[in-house]
């Protein structure tokens, strides 16, 4: 036989083995590496981000409540101080004056009253024999009762008196911060001057604009998350109490205003971070990944055995991870995330189990 023809045959014979060859390796179907995670049920939200300021709840001006020279100055500007404690002290010397001569007026009336009643006494009983004339009966229980009326004025004058003596020490109000001081030693000072100017940091109030649009979204009462940019991760959980009556006219915002406790060392005069929750309910979430869009709609790819089911669904809140599935799926169900934009319906799949879904 030729040489020739018998290179030819087994050339033909070689690629048609390479050909049956190549058609059972296209054959086998590839599964597409993926990771899955299963439809869980949890709290939604929807929530509007808000940056506001914070003020003092209390920010009182201590005013004196009687005169005299400062004799003293027991804090200044930026100390912290306690409810209660003494802030500056007033010389006593005329209230003290007047402390005195208030006791011993109470004293000589007291001591008149006490003479008058043992003479009304001795009257009674000479006037039950007939031995003195009512009319001077009359008259003693008459006087004892003018001394009465006058010792109650004097008493009265003397605890006015020894709340003077008692106001030359100047206390603190509240527990907080001195923000200015407004006197100096040997300052005269009457009653009415002010001389401290304090802010409390238990209670804060927070202001949150919001856009205008919102204005029928939130009440008193709605939640809000707070924080401040120091710390964000140590958020306080509060509720809206007051609503600004008016739009602002610059901003065309609206304006909420929550009351809460200081939660440690918020202070006055900052900023704070709000998260106002519009809306809260029990849904079903799934990873962002997850939901992929197709031709047909927005679709997830529901894991049945070694293939998927490509499944329309209806999406409703969304959140920093989550994406609530409104219908289409339910509870449990597991479905992939990374590896979803790549797959078909019936698309077979091959789960990577050393991989976390998120």
């Amino acid at each position: 036989m030729n040489p020739r023809l018998i290179a030819l045959m087994l050339l033909a014979l070689t690629l048609a083995a390479a050909c049956d060859s190549e058609e059972e390796s296209g054959s086998e179907e590839r599964a597409t590496p993926v990771t899955v995670t299963e439809v869980r049920s949890e709290s939604v939200e929807r929530v509007e981000t808000s940056i506001g300021r914070l003020r003092a709840n209390t920010a009182p001006a201590v005013s004196a409540e009687t005169g005299g020279r400062i004799a003293s100055i027991l804090v200044d500007a930026g100390d912290e101080v306690e409810a209660g404690e003494v802030l500056a002290e007033i010389e006593p010397e005329v209230q003290q004056i007047s402390v005195n001569s208030a006791r011993a007026e109470v004293r000589r009336l007291d001591a008149l009253l006490e003479n008058e009643r043992r003479r009304v006494e001795r009257l009674s009983d000479l006037a039950r024999q007939q031995s003195v004339a009512q009319d001077q009966l009359d008259e003693a229980r008459t006087a004892v009762e003018s001394l009465q009326a006058q010792l109650e004025a004097a008493q009265s004058r003397l605890e006015d008196a020894e709340y003077n003596l008692r106001q030359t020490q100047v206390l603190s109000p509240v527990s907080g911060r001195v923000q200015a001081r407004l006197i100096s030693d040997g300052d005269y000072v009457s009653a009415g001057t002010r001389l401290f100017e304090l802010v409390s940091t238990q209670a804060l109030r927070a202001f949150l604009p919001l856009p205008e649009h919102l204005q029928d979204q939130v009440a008193i009462g709605q939640p809000v998350r707070l924080a401040i940019p120091a710390r964000p991760q140590d958020q306080v959980l509060a509720e809206v109490t007051d609503l600004r009556p008016v739009v602002g006219e610059a901003s065309r915002a609206i304006e909420l205003i929550v009351d809460l406790d200081n939660p440690g060392h918020w202070r006055p005069g900052g900023s704070v971070t709000a998260q106002v929750i519009l809306e809260q309910h029990e849904g079903l979430v799934v990873p962002p990944a997850a939901v992929v869009r197709r031709p047909a709609g927005i679709v997830v790819y529901v894991v049945d055995g070694e293939r998927v089911q490509e499944r329309t669904v209806d999406t409703g809140l969304r959140g920093t991870g989550w994406i609530e599935i409104a219908e289409g799926v339910e509870a449990g169900e597991t479905v992939v995330v990374d590896g979803a934009g790549f797959l078909t319906d019936g698309a077979r799949i091959a789960v990577e189990t050393d991989k976390d879904a998120s």
